[in-house]
C-alpha cells in the first residue's frame, strides 16, 4: 500500500530520493523503511537503501548485511559507493551501511559530497530511500528531507504525542522539507483500539 502510494504522490514531479524518518527512536522507522525499499524492489524497480542515521545505525543488522565500511567513508573519500553498497538477496536492491561514526553527522549529510553521491545514484536506480535518524533529538532528517524529494513520517500508533508530531512538522517546515506522507504504525488489529 504504501509503494503504491509512493508511486502516485506527486506524478508530475516522482520523488525517488526518499528519506524515512520519525518524531522520536523506537516507532519502526527502520523496519518500515526496510519492507518499503523490498517492496519497491520486488515491483521490479531498482531500489538504493541507505542507512543514514549516522549516530544508531540498525538497519545493516536488521537486514543481516556486514558492517563497517559504508556510507561515510564514501564522503569522505576513502572509497567509491560501487565498492561498498551490498546486494540484499535476488532483488534488484543494493544497501549502502552508514560506516563508522563520525564526529559530524549533521555536516556530512549536508555536505557536497552527499549531495553529489546521492544525484549519482539517483541516476542509477528508480528509487533512493534514506533511512534517517528521528527529527526531534537531531537536526540530521531535516537537513535530508530539505535538500531532496520528501520524506515519509513514521508515527506510531498510541505512542507518538500530537505535540511530538506537530515538533515534527514544524522542524520540516522550517527547512521547507517536502512531507510526502505518514504511516501510522503499530495499529491495532483487534479489540477495542482496533480500526
Amino acid at each position: 500500500s504504501l509503494r503504491t502510494n509512493l508511486q502516485f504522490v506527486d506524478a508530475t514531479k516522482h520523488p525517488r530520493v526518499i528519506t524515512v524518518t520519525s518524531s522520536l527512536p523506537g516507532e519502526g522507522k527502520t523496519t518500515t523503511t526496510a519492507n518499503l525499499a523490498l517492496a519497491l524492489a520486488e515491483s521490479g524497480a531498482s531500489v538504493c537503501l541507505i542507512e543514514g542515521d549516522l549516530r544508531r545505525p540498525r538497519l545493516l543488522s536488521y537486514m543481516g548485511l556486514e558492517g563497517g565500511v559504508g556510507l561515510t567513508d564514501v564522503l569522505i573519500g576513502r572509497v567509491a559507493v560501487r565498492d561498498v553498497v551490498q546486494r540484499f538477496g535476488e532483488r534488484r536492491l543494493m544497501v549502502l551501511g552508514s560506516g563508522a561514526t563520525p564526529p559530524n553527522p549533521s555536516e556530512l549529510l549536508g555536505s557536497e559530497s552527499m549531495r553529489a553521491m546521492l544525484e549519482d545514484l539517483r541516476g542509477r536506480f528508480d528509487y533512493v530511500i534514506i533511512d534517517a535518524p528521528p527529527l526531534l533529538p537531531v537536526t540530521d532528517a531535516a537537513i535530508l528531507a530539505a535538500k531532496y524529494d520528501g520524506c515519509v513520517l513514521v508515527v506510531t500508533a498510541g505512542q507518538t504525542t500530537r505535540d511530538e508530531l506537530a515538533k515534527a512538522l514544524g522542524n520540516l517546515a522550517k527547512v521547507n522539507g517536502t512531507v510526502l506522507g505518514a504511516v501510522l504504525n503499530r495499529v491495532p488489529t483487534t479489540g477495542p483500539e482496533a480500526s
